[in-house]
């Protein structure tokens, strides 16, 4: 069976790719998102899929009925429900498009038997998830919901996240009443997917933080690592003068490490929580601002560190900056892709 995708918040591709990564048979009939500069590299890598760039709730329904698609993806804004953000959810503006998603589920004559969703952590705790999850109890799908990150996969990046699978394979009921609230329950291990279970603290609760990069099978960051020459890798070095005032919040980490932080879209902008920076020669930590090989991860290897596989590539106009961004407000394609599998083929 070939599968046709609707890819929603499409960014540059991330959930593309790890389509392609899990080998599902399928085409993207469309990709929606409203950010210029993610739709031209989105366009670069797969110019044959038709990108829409208007707002979801401003097209028509005869628009998503036409799509006939089988597999939803999405990514939705994760401001409203980031941990360090106002947390305001459903009442953020920004989640206005996902609540209209949700709502369009149950207009749709022919409804996607299955769906994929990732947010940031913080989403299990909003209150647009028990909004979601009622909805998909009311139309038939069965949902499974996962907190997962790709040190679990051995790949050394930390990057926590929230995924819900959902497949319609049930009949509709009226028995879900808006006030009903779902507890967390959300699994940290896929069935039949060997992964490092992460730590816990003395009452049970998952630390994805603390441990995990510490065991042996995680692979050393170096593998995802470019070979620079000097004159290539200056752009991406620490100035003396940032690493006297910044040292003590960066991460310093060198390539025979086993994680690297999560990577956000204030990366290189901001120092601190933003993303590791590596210490190829001398001391790391407080005296690293006496060496002079200390440099930002380039483009290419946060995107090697997200799974992006080497043939994705950003057009000439996106600049360094913009690359950042957008990876940062990309995802994880390996997890992804190992999600998909399991979705499509054992759930």
């Amino acid at each position: 069976m070939s599968f046709r995708v609707a890819e929603f918040y499409s960014g540059i591709g991330g959930m593309h790719f790890a389509l392609k990564g899990a080998g599902i048979d399928s085409s993207v009939v469309r990709a929606f998102d409203i950010n210029t500069v993610a739709n031209e590299v989105y366009k670069h890598n797969f110019p044959g899929v038709p990108v829409m760039q208007r707002n979801i709730e401003a097209l028509p329904m005869s628009m998503f009925e036409a799509l006939r698609a089988d597999l939803w993806t999405m990514s939705p804004p994760c401001q409203p429900y980031t941990r360090q953000g106002l947390q305001k959810g459903s009442e953020d503006p920004r989640s206005k498009s996902f609540l209209f998603i949700i709502d369009l589920l149950a207009k749709l004559e022919r409804k996607p038997a299955y769906l994929l969703m990732e947010n940031v952590a913080g989403f299990d705790k909003s209150d647009t998830r028990p909004i979601l999850l009622r909805q998909l109890l009311r139309l038939g799908y069965r949902f499974e919901e996962y907190v997962l990150n790709p040190l679990q996969m051995c790949i050394p990046n930390s990057r926590t996240r929230y995924y819900l699978l959902a497949k319609l394979d049930r009949p509709p009921s009226d028995c879900v009443n808006d006030t009903d609230e779902f507890p967390p329950n959300f699994r940290h291990s896929v069935p039949g997917v060997n992964l490092i279970q992460p730590a816990a603290d003395a009452d049970g609760h998952v630390d994805f933080e603390r441990g995990i990069w510490h065991h042996d099978e995680v692979r050393q960051v170096k593998h995802y690592m470019e070979t620079l020459s000097n004159e290539d890798a200056e752009p991406y070095r620490l100035s003396p003068k940032v690493l006297e005032k910044y040292d003590y919040v960066m991460d310093f980490i060198t390539p025979e490490d086993r994680r690297t932080c999560c990577f956000t879209k204030g990366y290189t902008h901001y120092a601190e929580g933003t993303g590791s920076a590596v210490q190829l020669t001398g001391v790391v930590g407080k005296d690293a601002k006496t060496q002079a090989n200390t440099r930002y991860f380039t483009p290419r290897e946060v995107a090697n560190l997200m799974g992006f596989p080497a043939e994705f590539s950003f057009p000439a106009t996106t600049s360094t900056r913009q690359g950042y961004r957008l990876l940062g407000n990309s995802l994880s394609v390996s997890v992804v892709a190992m999600l998909m599998d399991y979705l499509v083929r054992r759930m």
